[in-house]
């Protein structure tokens, strides 16, 4: 059966160079599918033919919004689906390279959840002792519809981050590998490099500026929450593989908080985001605490 690869691309306030970085995407995909999740920021752009676009009423979180994308896509026919965030840039053989990857998997009897990227946002990702991708981002990941069928979709409670790392430990539940190609590359922002000062001074170690990955304090609540959602419930099955999650998220949360310009919200975000997360309160975070964070979401 001849390949049929649908994109699909949640949007929350989509960058003014929407439409062009489409227009690359098309030259290895059949069609794009994009969902702009609550913000209405789609409806005045002009997109290239093979796109479609489905705007939803309110936010209700990039696992939703994904969800939506991959159902419209299974409707066009796919047979793959390309997921992408809206900050991505791909190599021009992305998707050739991770088909044949996918190709070659399919012959050796291997059930895949996806084909992934090995480099993103210019650091190799980190590896599995088991040869593959430890916990691959969702985005430049190329998924064979079948998979959903045994996997199912993401769950959308979680809303965001944390929902590639919850459908990674589903997948391998359900006996699925990721693999990766380790030479492909995928610009992708992790979040934003805040400069470092201590005592109102820059920090220069070794000649150079330092930075910190910064999230704002209702993003961190996510992550907090999330993180101590997921382990709470696939912990004692998975205890290696969140051993190790835990510890790097543990490091980007602390640096990213204590260091921080609004560090006093950062640690209000973490508190409530492992009080909610040890409770099991999933979801959009409440109103009330995101107006004491002090930021929009």
């Amino acid at each position: 059966m001849p390949h049929r690869i649908v994109a699909v691309i949640p949007v929350f306030r989509a960058p003014e160079n929407l439409p062009s970085t489409i227009e690359g995407i098309l030259r290895q995909v059949d069609s794009v599918v994009v969902v702009d999740d609550g913000s209405r920021s789609v409806e005045t752009m002009s997109f290239p033919e093979r796109t479609e676009t489905i705007s939803a009423e309110e936010n209700r979180g990039i696992a939703t919004a994904l969800n939506v994308a991959i159902e419209r896509a299974r409707a066009l026919g796919a047979t793959h689906i390309l997921t992408l965030d809206q900050d991505s840039s791909l190599a021009e053989d992305h998707v050739e390279r991770l088909l044949s990857r996918l190709d070659a998997a399919e012959l050796r009897g291997v059930d895949v959840a996806a084909a992934v990227p090995g480099i993103v946002g210019g650091a190799p990702v980190l590896g599995d002792p088991g040869g593959g991708p430890f916990d691959p981002i969702q985005s430049g990941q190329l998924i064979p519809t079948s998979a959903f069928e045994a996997i199912g979709e993401f769950r959308a409670d979680l809303f965001i981050d944390a929902v590639d790392s919850e459908f990674t430990v589903r997948a391998r539940e359900a006996g699925y590998q990721f693999i990766v190609d380790e030479d492909l590359a995928m610009e992708h922002a992790l979040g934003e490099a805040v400069p470092l000062s201590v005592f109102g001074r820059p920090l220069i170690l070794f000649g150079k500026q330092r930075h910190v990955l910064y999230h704002a304090p209702w993003r961190t609540y996510y992550m907090v929450r999330n993180s101590v959602w997921l382990s709470r419930h696939y912990g004692a099955d998975h205890r290696a593989w969140m051993r190790r999650r835990n510890r790097k998220m543990a490091e980007m949360v602390w640096w990213g908080s204590v260091l921080a310009p609004d560090r006093i919200s950062q640690l209000r975000a973490v508190r409530a985001g492992w009080r909610d997360g040890r409770r099991g309160t999933l979801g959009r975070i409440r109103q009330d605490l995101l107006s004491r964070l002090g930021r929009r979401a």
